[in-house]
């Protein structure tokens, strides 16, 4: 985890996935650098499994669910999850297997006496370095069945399932070239009776990176329910890195209608957006949709033929790299951080910045009158509403005469005619370049930035 790119892309895929819980292994950072690394994750707590001074394996978690630890070890992390105050705590055991075949039994023997530690929905997942089975394993030599006994032997034991996958039908590729290429699923999901009974839709995705010879995976307890986005138009600063830009503003300005009163500057702002939305679509795209689209096509050439495509995921990669870096001008500007530079690569701050600002503004529940809370998205809005109108309704056994007949005049007549006059050139500049650049976009999602640049 010192690659900083590695970094960025596990960013990426909390950001794109928004998880409750990360876990990562064979991680080999400090402590001190495991607690750092949450706050670019954007999830507040943190467990690490400390060996010889450096994180094994590192669990993050979001504040909004409670996660308690039972028991740690060298290769795993075993907590006690629950959702919600009202949910059904499971068991969950994060690991990383051993990677030496001699050792491996070991491993299986501690898989075993953490089954009998406690009843209840349990839940495993992990590297667990080994196969179930011989078409899990890709490669010219064939895998020792007597190790692939041995492992679904404990699993039978435990009384845990596969849960099962969608993508490619391996988790790990050594990137040899020839008869030298291993791909193997070793990494998996895996759950007992009582926790499949409880999340009947779960499943598992293997997600494609660029940067680490395992595919991460993505477990969602329940299937995915799409909800529809309005589109929103953003000007973007990383725009800017095309120097075509400025003429593409200059000819949309220039079809503006006549008129010098704000709805002609407003239709003409219109103008200037709509013209950029087509502009940016066709040269820039949607960079999160295009990095999903990578990581698909990179995902498609493993699966075709991961030798004979060795050039071509090779340069796949290094491209994906690349929109990873436009991605971070995204960032950047979705932090608000008022101290950073366009195209500064210091990144160590600003990705945490914007996902804990996000976080920190979404409402997921409210407490009603009767003390109850609700959760439900419908019935937060109608509470929202009523409460607002409640607030800004007038009262009507309320004078609001006898209050202002209360209040001693502040503003004298000289004062109030100098805030009267009419607005200079030179006060309304004063004016624009007081606004910080890349704070929050009005309604046309223009920020300051763009007319202090234009």
């Amino acid at each position: 985890m010192g690659n900083s790119r590695i970094v960025q892309e596990l960013c990426n895929f909390v950001k794109l996935h928004h998880p409750k819980i990360v876990f990562l292994s064979e991680t080999r950072m400090s402590a001190n650098r495991s607690q750092n690394l949450r706050w670019k994750l954007g999830l507040k707590n943190c467990l690490a499994i400390d060996s010889d001074g450096l994180s094994e394996g590192v669990l993050f978690r979001d504040e909004y669910i409670s996660v308690s630890l039972l028991s740690q070890g060298e290769r795993y992390i075993d907590v006690l999850v629950v959702e919600n105050p009202d949910g059904v705590p499971w068991r969950a055991t994060f690991l990383y297997g051993e990677p030496r075949v001699d050792n491996r039994r070991d491993m299986w023997e501690r898989l075993r006496s953490l089954c009998g530690v406690q009843t209840g929905p349990w839940m495993v997942i992990g590297d667990f370095n080994e196969a179930m089975w011989q078409y899990d394993h890709f490669s010219e030599t064939p895998r020792t069945e007597r190790q692939m006994m041995d492992f679904r032997e404990v699993l039978s034991h435990c009384d845990l399932h596969d849960l099962g996958f969608s993508g490619l039908p391996w988790t790990y590729n050594n990137n040899q070239a020839g008869n030298r290429n291993v791909r193997v699923r070793l990494d998996r999901g895996v759950a007992n009776t009582d926790w499949m009974a409880l999340y009947p839709g779960a499943s598992i995705l293997h997600l494609t990176s660029s940067r680490s010879d395992h595919k991460a995976l993505l477990l969602s307890l329940q299937p995915e329910v799409q909800s529809p986005q309005s589109h929103v138009f953003w000007y973007e600063i990383m725009w800017e890195r095309e120097e075509e830009l400025g003429t593409i503003i200059q000819q949309a300005w220039q079809k503006r209608n006549p008129g010098s009163d704000l709805g002609a500057l407003s239709a003409s702002l219109q103008c200037v957006t709509k013209e950029l939305k087509i502009w940016s679509k066709d040269k820039f795209g949607h960079v999160t949709n295009q990095l999903e689209q990578l990581r698909k096509d990179l995902e498609a050439l493993e699966c075709d033929d991961p030798i004979a495509n060795r050039e071509t995921i090779l340069k796949t990669k290094c491209d994906l790299d690349e929109l990873l870096y436009r991605e971070e001008m995204m960032w950047l500007q979705r932090s608000r951080i008022t101290w950073l530079k366009e195209g500064d690569r210091n990144t160590k701050y600003f990705h945490h910045q914007a996902q804990w600002r996000a976080r920190k503004n979404y409402i997921r529940r409210l407490k009603k009158e009767d003390g109850s809370w609700c959760s439900n998205k419908e019935e937060l809005q109608d509470m929202a509403v009523n409460y607002f109108e409640h607030l800004f309704t007038a009262n009507d056994l309320v004078n609001p005469q006898e209050i202002i007949d209360l209040l001693v005049p502040s503003v004298t007549a000289q004062t109030n005619a100098d805030l009267c006059k009419e607005y200079s050139d030179e006060e309304i500049g004063d004016a624009l370049f007081q606004i910080s650049p890349l704070k929050a976009p009005g309604p046309d999602g223009l920020p300051g930035w763009f007319f202090q640049r234009n």
